[in-house]
């Protein structure tokens, strides 16, 4: 990359740029200060292959995806080795029922709970918000209402999980199905969303409101 004067500049520092079409969109990130570069290609899938965070790629699939797309891409895919790439499927999951077992005493967390495609990019961050939201449930309730104390951590958090899920969908539909003249009227209708309801929620001073509602409710 750093060899190449049209790829140099990314590895000067950390950067992100996003190219999008129709059912397809390809992201390119340098981080650590342009030390590392890494790539995904979100596209149709028709292959039958094993549901698989290893299941090796091949970049001449990638070249066909990608052929009549902006030159730059092809140029950054040619940089990247072979042994390096993975296919991987993203494949929709229905939510979950519950989280929680019938004794009340396992409780699922983050993406075993509640996938999240990456077009969310909340998947850790929604994590984060389970981890902040059961400590306070358990640290409330007290060692004698585990069982409730979990319940009540589901009940607070289930919907708001759901309708983040859901921003992934919304977003891979934005970038998927662009309306291009829109787009040229008004380019901010392209931008990645950031809603203040996501970005700007405080987990830890949510549940300490919503909590004695919640845990009467699941008594």
């Amino acid at each position: 990359m750093k060899a190449d004067p049209l790829t140099a500049d990314f590895c000067s520092r950390d950067t992100f740029n996003g190219w999008i079409g129709p059912d397809m969109h390809f992201l390119f990130s340098t981080l650590k200060n342009g030390a590392d570069c890494c790539w995904v290609l979100t596209h149709p899938d028709v292959h039958d292959i094993d549901e698989s965070w290893s299941f090796p790629g091949k970049l001449s699939e990638v070249r066909e995806a990608l052929k009549t797309w902006d030159p730059m891409c092809t140029r950054i895919i040619d940089k990247t080795p072979e042994g390096n790439v993975v296919d991987w499927k993203l494949v929709y999951r229905d939510p979950l029922p519950t989280w929680v077992s019938p004794a009340g005493r396992i409780l699922l967390l983050g993406d075993s709970a509640h996938p999240f495609l990456p077009t969310s990019a909340q998947g850790a961050a929604q994590a984060l918000e389970d981890s902040v939201n059961i400590a306070i449930c358990l640290r409330t309730a007290g060692k004698e209402n585990i069982p409730r104390a979990v319940r009540a951590h589901e009940r607070i958090r289930y919907d708001r999980v759901r309708k983040v899920q859901k921003t992934g969908e919304s977003t891979r539909d934005l970038w998927h199905k662009t309306d291009w003249e829109k787009v040229k009227e008004n380019p901010s209708t392209i931008e990645f969303p950031r809603p203040d309801w996501i970005h700007g929620h405080d987990s830890e001073k949510h549940v300490e409101e919503v909590f004695e509602e919640a845990f009467a409710a699941v008594t």
